[in-house]
């Protein structure tokens, strides 16, 4: 498994439109559907409300690679492409998923 940790800044004013891109319009279901996605979680920050999360879980470091030319991985991009100033991406081999006891 891959975990993809993706931080995104959007421009002063955009915040609301970009959250509004991910969720109600659609973007975070693109993301989803493109093959190797196991699962995709999508957060605000707290300290600083104009920088979002996705951590995204893909089956294989090949499959993330390749999504890239996959349609709804397009369409989930070209949603927030001019909403955006910056960020950054890290990516991290995982092992076993041992669950807490509040699982």
């Amino acid at each position: 498994m891959l975990l993809e940790i993706a931080e995104v800044e959007t421009f002063p004013g955009r915040e609301e439109q970009f959250a509004e891109a991910m969720t109600v319009g659609g973007g975070l279901e693109d993301l989803a559907r493109c093959h190797g996605v196991v699962s995709v979680r999508f957060g605000r920050g707290i300290e600083n409300p104009s920088t979002f999360t996705f951590n995204v879980v893909w089956t294989s470091v090949e499959d993330h690679i390749a999504a890239r030319s996959l349609e709804p991985f397009k369409a989930f991009s070209a949603r927030f492409a001019d909403l955006t100033c910056g960020g950054k991406m890290n990516h991290y081999e995982m092992g076993e998923l041992i669950e807490g006891v509040s699982a």
